[in-house]
């Protein structure tokens, strides 16, 4: 049971370790994502020992890889997420689309990882990304590589 609370604690804390000063900032050095990342940063040499170590002891690195936190990018649902949601709002992002601003749009956005000027890219490819009252999924993520980097 102590060991489920503390677990508990360290999920707590992951969801405001950038908030709190941990050094985390997306990326990582040679003991990978995860809790350790996050507290150690990226400082090469015995460092990533005790993150490799903090990672391993808690779990977090699976989970970071899994739900897309502790440092480890997008977690392994994400498409899937962006995809189930552009199809569920397709009718809101197409008018979103049209405005150039809006609710669904600016979700979108942060999911794909992108700012406001992804916006103005989906408004230019418009006629590519919806046909006949559907969104193509494949194009928008496409396309929002180009706010990635």
């Amino acid at each position: 049971m102590k060991l489920v609370i503390a677990f508990l604690s360290v999920l707590a804390c992951v969801g405001t370790a950038n908030a709190t000063g941990i050094k985390g900032a997306g990326s990582y050095g040679t003991a990978g994502c995860g809790l350790g990342s996050m507290v150690f940063g990226n400082e090469a040499g015995g460092i990533q020992i005790l993150a490799a170590t903090t990672n391993g002891t808690v779990g977090s690195q699976t989970f970071g890889i899994t739900s897309g936190t502790s440092n480890c990018g997008n977690g392994a649902f994400a498409k899937a997420e962006v995809n189930s949601f552009i199809q569920s709002n397709t009718a809101s992002l197409e008018n979103d689309v049209v405005r150039g601003q809006g609710e669904t749009l600016s979700t979108l956005n942060n999911m794909l990882g992108c700012d406001s000027q992804f916006s103005g890219v989906l408004q230019q490819n418009y006629k590519n990304v919806f046909t006949n009252g559907a969104a193509n999924t494949d194009k928008i993520v496409a396309l929002s590589q180009s706010c990635r980097g």
